[in-house]
């Protein structure tokens, strides 16, 4: 997970969500998707929300980044795994873009979503050890029902090819 601190604030998340989505990395925007939001409508909808909620201030958006080993997943594959991760870890109460870079050595894609949760205004808590608890489970699940390496989440290491 890309994390920039407690300073993540608007003006962030906006850089993000433009750096995210250029249409030069993501196939002329071909492989940028949205769950609870429009892509291209992302950054206003989550700023009403936080208007909505009295959270417009303090840390605004999250970063997260999945990367696959180098050419073992096409573009894709990777927008569908990616797309299935943002449903099942963020589900139906933060809007989230995510995208598909391939213009690297290896694909991978971004994910940036809002801090405040559009169904009650909580602020997502990320908390050191989150990654190994509730996100690699995740993206290890998908990886395997795709046939592609995975991390053992005990060291962080590249651990099996399924």
């Amino acid at each position: 997970m890309k994390d920039s601190g407690n300073s993540f604030h608007a003006r962030h998340l906006k850089r993000a969500l433009d750096y995210v989505m250029n249409p030069e990395k993501t196939q002329g925007g071909r492989l940028v998707g949205a769950i609870n939001c429009q892509a291209d409508m992302a950054f206003e909808q989550m700023m009403d929300t936080k208007k909505q909620f009295g959270k417009t201030d303090k840390r605004q958006g999250y970063h997260i980044i999945l990367s696959f080993k180098e050419d073992e997943v096409e573009p894709d594959r990777a927008f569908e795994i990616t797309q299935k991760f943002v449903a099942e870890y963020l589900g139906d109460a933060y809007e989230a873009v995510f995208v598909v870079h391939d213009n690297t050595d290896h694909v991978h894609s971004h994910i940036v979503f809002n801090s405040v949760s559009f169904v009650d205004g909580k602020k997502y808590r990320y908390e050191k050890g989150d990654w190994a608890k509730y996100i690699q489970p995740i993206t290890n699940k998908l990886c395997q029902e795709y046939g592609l390496s995975i991390i053992d989440v005990e060291d962080g290491s590249k651990e099996k090819q399924h």
